[in-house]
């Protein structure tokens, strides 16, 4: 993925959803993108992750429902490896319950997610 698909796929999400998360996720990617270019890694990846780690907000103001939205829609497009900076963007560790805000999954989307954040090194 580049950075124009990218910021195709926040602007859909946005449409769907409007709100500061937009901004927010603008914010985010120039930050992880300067931060990356500090480090020698790669800056443009960093971008797109960090223009993207929210796109489950498409469906409307959720806790960890936007985890899940955003985890499956990625994958579902392809983008594994963007997909599990959503996954893993909201846990401080590998625990489910670590997540602080509303638990708004039922249980078999917990589950789901539990299981695909153990498979993360």
């Amino acid at each position: 993925m580049d950075k124009n698909i990218a910021n195709e796929l926040l602007l859909w999400a946005g449409k769907k959803n409007l709100g500061k998360w937009v901004d927010h996720s603008y914010n985010v990617a120039r930050v992880a993108e300067k931060i990356a270019n500090e480090c020698s890694l790669d800056g443009n990846l960093a971008y797109i992750f960090g223009l993207l780690h929210d796109i489950g907000r498409y469906e409307g103001i959720t806790g960890l429902r936007h985890i899940y939205s955003g985890y499956k829609f990625l994958n579902e497009k392809g983008y594994n490896n963007i997909a599990k900076i959503c996954l893993t963007h909201s846990f401080p560790y590998k625990n489910i319950f670590s997540f602080q805000g509303k638990m708004d999954c039922s249980s078999e989307e917990i589950n789901y997610l539990k299981n695909e954040l153990e498979k993360i090194e």
